[in-house]
């Protein structure tokens, strides 16, 4: 509920002169500058006013550090490793049951003008980053180059690297992919493919492919630079199928038990379709339209289909499409984009004044919700990150890391 100001004392009527003035010219443009202007502090003075009365919430926290943030990625459970990107440019291997700092390494682009890396990295929250086969892998760039660096996962070490041409970045959709002995990257339009062990190139798909992948088994999924999805022989490059149903992708494919989940993009509420295609054929199993379009990538785990658009959750079932529940999720008070992510049995949802909120996946019901304890309604612009893992969740920004849940005792 929001506050209202106390009323002040109506001020005196003055006497009306004889011949009044002339009205003054308006300035519209100064008028409805200044009317959003307003509008908008009463809705940061009533939010900030809200955050004060509340009864402050606390989930179950494993640690928490201020030094650390921007993207995490575990390889393959909490137990296997984390790994964060931060907004300072490093990469660092963090223990997931204390939080300690097990190695760090900073990573920047070469840029012959001189330039400081710092302005992607604003945007982007850290280096697009994966990890998994034991090596982490990370792109990074400058305003004249990107390269990929492959870093051993114990040690930081740097495996190798490679020059990345006409790389275009962007924070979400840009993400390496890890597995199977290879490295895969999108650049010139054109999917590519790397030797883990050496940084060879294995092999380069035809142009057409943008930068949003999916990497599972003997395959890697990519969305098409314009439209469709594609699906490329992880070991050959060659192309298994392309299925042109699916349009403009909005954010990565996702892969469950396989089956492949993506959504294309719209424009405007309900504007966005959702689509189920067989992993080794790409044949539509189901699509899901009229749906508004989700902010970041979808989530599956345990036979359910989670998006997040602005202040709903949906859950679909994963075998049909039909919508298994909706949840209210409260609307970030600060600068930036939330997240969302599913894993045994709950949902996760990030928003961008660091709160999380932990919902039961088969029945929508919150489990539990964590907050700060100050609120930085106009702290710079962040994104949120989350990773999980059995019960587990790991989220980093640009305020920090935080672990929460349980970690397995073996």
């Amino acid at each position: 509920m929001n506050s209202e100001a106390p009323q002040s004392p109506m001020p005196a009527t003055p006497a009306m002169p004889a011949t009044p003035p002339a009205p003054p010219r308006i300035n519209r443009r100064r008028l409805l500058l200044s009317a959003a202007g307003g509008l908008g502090a009463l809705a940061v003075c009533g939010g900030a006013g809200w955050w004060a009365r509340r009864d402050t919430a606390r989930g179950p926290r494993l640690w928490g550090s201020a030094a650390l943030g921007g993207r995490v990625v575990l390889p393959a459970g909490a137990r296997q490793g984390l790994y964060a990107s931060g907004y300072d440019g490093s990469v660092r291997a963090i223990d997931p049951g204390s939080g300690a700092v097990l190695w760090s390494r900073e990573i920047g682009a070469a840029d012959p003008d001189g330039g400081s890396p710092g302005w992607q990295l604003a945007d982007s929250g850290g280096w697009p980053l994966a990890s998994g086969d034991g090596v982490v892998c990370v792109v990074s760039q400058a305003r004249v180059q990107a390269r990929v660096q492959v870093l051993d996962a114990a040690s930081g070490d740097l495996r190798w690297e490679v020059a990345l041409p006409d790389w275009a970045p962007s924070a979400w959709q840009q993400d390496p992919a890890v597995g199977g002995g290879g490295v895969y990257t999108v650049h010139g339009s054109s999917l590519h493919c790397h030797d883990t062990a050496d940084g060879a190139l294995r092999w380069s798909s035809d142009p057409g492919v943008s930068g949003r992948l999916a990497l599972a088994g003997d395959t890697v999924f990519a969305a098409g630079e314009r439209s469709g999805l594609l699906a490329f022989d992880a070991r050959g490059g060659e192309r298994r199928w392309a299925q042109a149903a699916v349009g403009r992708a909005n954010g990565a494919p996702v892969v469950e038990r396989g089956v492949v989940y993506v959504a294309q993009s719209g424009e405007g509420p309900g504007s966005a379709t959702v689509f189920a295609l067989d992993a080794a054929s790409g044949q539509v199993l189901w699509r899901r339209g009229r749906m508004d379009v989700p902010q970041g990538p979808l989530s599956a785990a345990d036979r359910t289909l989670c998006l997040l658009s602005g202040a709903r959750l949906t859950a679909l079932d994963a075998a049909t499409g039909e919508t298994r529940w909706t949840a209210a999720v409260p609307v970030g008070l600060g600068r930036g984009t939330g997240s969302m992510t599913a894993a045994d049995g709950t949902a996760y949802v990030g928003t961008n004044d660091d709160r999380l909120f932990a919902f039961d996946l088969a029945t929508g019901r919150l489990r539990w919700q964590d907050e700060p304890e100050h609120l930085d309604a106009a702290g710079e612009y962040t994104r949120v990150f989350l990773a999980a893992a059995g019960s587990a969740v790991f989220r980093g920004s640009r305020t920090g890391l935080h672990a929460l849940g349980a970690l397995p005792s073996a």
